[in-house]
């Protein structure tokens, strides 16, 4: 919904400088993501009525896992889902969000494509435009409220009001530095700053709502594949990631986050990535100038649809595309020490985040979240494959929402058993 131009060119130089280039999540915001992988973790076992197995959805923690990190690094919020107030907030942003990305669907809304007079007429009569206003207003709500809470903030930490209120002192401190990497504190910092109201909203929902989806949903199918139709692979990633860490069980779960080493996990993340394909038709664009594609010219104004899904199982690129085959991004590589070594090829390409100018700028931050959430559960659990029925793996026959924007797999448990050395913390 953001036009192309200098308004959307300074949101995201903004978004990107502030809070989702490779430096800040090679720095800080891998720290957040373990942090929030951490709790999930917690929060599954501690839930389990049957450990040592663990049967969970897996798609609402996922999404608490992603708000989490989500609305501390745009607002320093900081965001508890076992506080009853906290989850029913939680629960209400994810159904808006979820409703008004199936409202964005291309097929769902025909009355978009009447001509101007007739859909406004149309539109007068039509019980959707009042569901789209009611979901319009809870989400103004919300946003505002979160925005209202970093503004607070900000000026409880400049007036060092913030440090009056916790006993620790250097904990403190030590959280206000964190709370001071958010987007909105350096937006309030910056007396300069050239950004609009309508700019940093649009930075903020993006932040909050555009992983809410996607990360968890990807999150659930790859797990689905290697629990349930590919536990050899499961089994092969826990070795390669602990020999990653030369044998250390904890020290490859407390520090994958921070320098991702393990090139067989990434090539699953980009597997999952590339046979899901959680967005199939990816967003609308509208084209700002006539373009000539062999030799037809599509005129200023059209709108336009990537199909991802063509891509991304294109078999000449991509053999055998709706098999989960994570070797296929690996590659062998010679060191300057003239050894050799398994690597995930960086010239093959998916178009999981879009492709050119418009691509997600999240793309990176978005896979390191990928990438920790398997990291971890794989070394704190075991899979255990259903028995009797088993959900299928093709993604298109899973999807209960066939005319929405995204796929999304219908409602199943995934059933993992804790190692014997995790217990119900880091693993020993």
């Amino acid at each position: 919904t953001t036009p192309a131009g200098e308004s959307y060119k300074n949101a995201r130089k903004n978004i990107n400088e502030t809070v989702l280039c490779d430096k800040r999540n090679n720095d800080f915001n891998y720290v957040i993501i373990n942090q929030s992988c951490n709790a999930m973790i917690q929060r599954i076992t501690s839930a389990s009525d049957m450990l040592p197995l663990v049967s969970d959805d897996l798609l609402k923690e996922a999404q608490y896992f992603h708000l989490t990190i989500a609305l501390w690094l745009t607002y320093g919020f900081e965001f508890n889902p076992e506080d009853p107030i906290h989850k029913n907030l939680a629960d209400q942003i994810i159904v808006v969000e979820n409703k008004i990305t199936k409202v964005r669907s291309h097929v769902q809304n025909s009355i978009d494509y009447l001509p101007g007079p007739l859909r406004f007429v149309l539109g007068l009569f039509s019980d959707r435009n009042r569901e789209l206003q009611e979901l319009y207003n809870v989400r103004e709500g919300y946003l505002r409220m979160f925005y209202e809470y970093a503004k607070k903030l900000h000026e409880d930490i400049k007036s060092g009001e913030l440090l009056t209120r916790h006993d620790d002192y250097e904990k403190t401190i030590n959280k206000i530095e964190d709370m001071k990497k958010s987007l909105m504190y350096n937006y309030f910092e910056d007396t300069n700053t050239r950004l609009t109201t309508g700019e940093i909203t649009s930075e903020c929902l993006t932040m909050v709502s555009a992983g809410l989806d996607n990360t968890p949903l990807n999150f659930k199918y790859g797990i689905h594949q290697l629990v349930n139709y590919h536990p050899e692979m499961w089994h092969t990633a826990y070795s390669e990631l602990v020999e990653a860490y030369d044998g250390d069980v904890k020290r490859a779960y407390n520090e994958c986050g921070s320098d991702m080493r393990c090139e067989y996990i990434k090539a699953i993340v980009q597997e999952t990535l590339r046979l899901f394909t959680v967005l199939p038709m990816a967003l609308p664009r509208e084209t700002t100038s006539n373009v000539i594609y062999q030799n037809v010219v599509i005129p200023k104004g059209t709108t336009l649809f990537m199909n991802c899904w063509a891509g991304n199982h294109d078999e000449r690129k991509f053999p055998d595309p709706m098999t989960f085959r994570p070797e296929r991004w690996l590659t062998t590589v010679v060191t300057e020490s003239f050894q050799e070594k398994t690597v995930v090829d960086t010239t093959m390409r998916h178009f999981a985040f879009g492709i050119g100018c418009r691509m997600c700028l999240g793309n990176n931050f978005a896979i390191r979240e990928l990438y920790v959430l398997f990291c971890k559960l794989i070394l704190k659990f075991e899979p255990v494959p259903a028995t009797g029925l088993v959900p299928t793996d093709n993604p298109l026959a899973l999807n209960s929402y066939p005319e929405s924007l995204a796929i999304e797999p219908v409602p199943f448990n995934i059933v993992l058993r804790l190692r014997e050395h995790a217990g119900n913390g880091t693993p020993a």
